[in-house]
């Protein structure tokens, strides 16, 4: 599994990618052969620019993201939404994090990729935005199964298995004296005794050792988009049925 810094590094290297062609078509359209130059200067406003000297420009997410900013009302502000520009801000503020070496929490890079996707999204770049939605959702899961055995492991939950799985023995052996008191001791009521017996040990055992796992209500379903209860998607996992010839 992809740790924090790799998944934000490969952000950063998405967002490079996928906003270039839209940079690329926006100036072009307004600046027309000047643009390269007009991009430029946004580096020499910027105090944290880390572009090479010369003509070339290095597209990276740095590059891409202050440049939108830079040149959003001359030219980005009719293609993209005053939202897309808060992503553009959120993501330039965790860009120069990632820059100073600060440290960015689990959380954060959760909506570092969310954001990010976004983004992307709204600027066209649907491969790199699917890339970065697969990224998302690997890291919601992980936050959650880390939730969820948080709560399995605790001494409450612990203790509440242990409180069911008694109950379950004292409801069996309870049923199995009353079964002798009524009825003997008997060959078939031996039988019925010993199948109940069995019946509540086992229900016992799978609440002490089979714990119920947090339930996190309905979601839609990454894949096919369908509101689903459960981890695994019935409708993706359905197998069509096979037309009978009459």
């Amino acid at each position: 599994m992809a740790g924090d810094n790799e998944r934000i590094k490969r952000t950063l290297d998405l967002l490079g990618i996928g906003l270039y062609p839209i940079i690329e078509e926006e100036m072009k359209a307004v600046y027309k052969d000047e643009w390269i130059d007009r991009a430029k200067e946004s580096f020499r406003n910027s105090p944290l620019t880390s572009q090479p000297e010369g003509d070339a420009i290095r597209w990276d997410a740095h590059s891409t993201l202050l440049i939108l900013w830079d040149h959003w009302n001359s030219v980005f502000r009719n293609r993209l939404s005053p939202l897309e520009r808060s992503f553009v801000g959120e993501l330039r503020e965790y860009r120069n994090r990632c820059a100073h070496q600060s440290l960015i929490s689990t959380d954060d890079t959760l909506r570092i990729l969310d954001t990010a996707a976004r983004l992307l999204q709204a600027t066209g770049a649907t491969q790199e935005a699917r890339q970065l939605q697969r990224e998302r959702d690997q890291l919601l899961h992980q936050i959650l199964q880390y939730q969820e055995q948080v709560v399995v492991d605790s001494e409450d939950h612990r203790r509440e298995r242990m409180r069911d799985a008694i109950i379950f023995l004292i409801c069996g052996i309870s049923i199995d004296l009353g079964i002798f008191f009524s009825y003997g001791t008997g060959g078939l009521a031996i039988l019925f005794a010993v199948f109940v017996a069995a019946v509540f040990a086992f229900l016992a055992y799978q609440r002490w050792v089979t714990p119920d796992r947090p339930a996190y209500g309905a979601h839609e379903c990454t894949n096919c988009g369908k509101i689903i209860y459960g981890e695994n998607c019935p409708y993706c996992n359905e197998v069509p049925q096979q037309t009978q010839a009459v």
